[in-house]
């Protein structure tokens, strides 16, 4: 196992998030490139509640590649949504 893969491991393991949710994160992150572990890593140091929002993120998007095109466009006018909201700020 990669030095950042373990990090990123630690980091998530000592989350508040499920252990289910640490699981499923665990299985799917290896298969990122290096460097997008990397990031997410100092993402997750800086901000560790950034781990909460980017597992609920996974499983949005592993809902809909299950569910289908619908909930796609759904959780894309959601995304607008949000991104409009905080460009007001």
């Amino acid at each position: 196992m990669s030095k950042i893969l373990d990090k990123i491991k630690n980091i998530i393991v000592s989350s508040n998030i499920s252990a289910e949710d640490q699981n499923d994160l665990l299985i799917f992150l290896p298969i990122l490139p290096e460097p997008a572990m990397e990031d997410l890593c100092e993402i997750f140091i800086k901000d560790p509640k950034m781990i909460k929002e980017f597992n609920e993120d996974f499983k949005s998007r592993l809902k809909i590649l299950i569910d289908g095109r619908d909930q796609w466009d759904k959780l894309i006018e959601k995304e607008s949504s949000m991104l409009e909201e905080e460009e007001q700020f």
